[in-house]
Parts: C-alpha cells; sequence; structure tokens
C-alpha cells in the first residue's frame, strides 16, 4: 500500500518495504526477544485505561494480554498495576 500511497512508490524510484518481524510472534516470545536485547520493560506502556496516578488499570484487554504475556514467559511485569 505504501507503494501505492507515496510519490516515490508511485514514481518508482523508491520501493518501499514495511517488516514486521513481531507479527507471528506470540506475547510471551515478544517479551522473552525484549528481554534478550536488554529492554527494560518498566519504561513500556499497553494500558488503554490508566489510573491518574500513573498505574495500569490491570483491566482494560491491552493489560490483560500484557499480564498474560509476561506470566507465559514467566517473568514478573515490572509496572505498577491498580488492579492486578
Amino acid at each position: 500500500m505504501a507503494n501505492l500511497a507515496t510519490k516515490a512508490g508511485v514514481e518508482g524510484k523508491n520501493r518501499l518495504t514495511i517488516h514486521t518481524p513481531l507479527l507471528k510472534m506470540s506475547k510471551a516470545a515478544i517479551i522473552k526477544t525484549g528481554l534478550t536485547l536488554g529492554l527494560d520493560y518498566a519504561l513500556t506502556w499497553s494500558c488503554y485505561d490508566p489510573r491518574s496516578d500513573d498505574r495500569a488499570c490491570g483491566r482494560c484487554d491491552s493489560c490483560q494480554l500484557r499480564l498474560k504475556g509476561f506470566a507465559e514467559a514467566g517473568v514478573i511485569d515490572p509496572i505498577p498495576y491498580a488492579d492486578r
């Protein structure tokens, strides 16, 4: 789509390629890969409904998927949750 929706793509000057290495990975595999690469998950966020005190809600779909991924990876999620 990017090759059809950009001037460079339409003119054929540059072919755009979008890489999606995480697309076929489970949340647990993504978490393990991030840890291997030195990612500090305390600096990441997934919550759709954060609390005013900067804690993730722990209830929304995004929090539930994140918590499930950490549990399946055997790692404790380092961010604070209002309801865990």
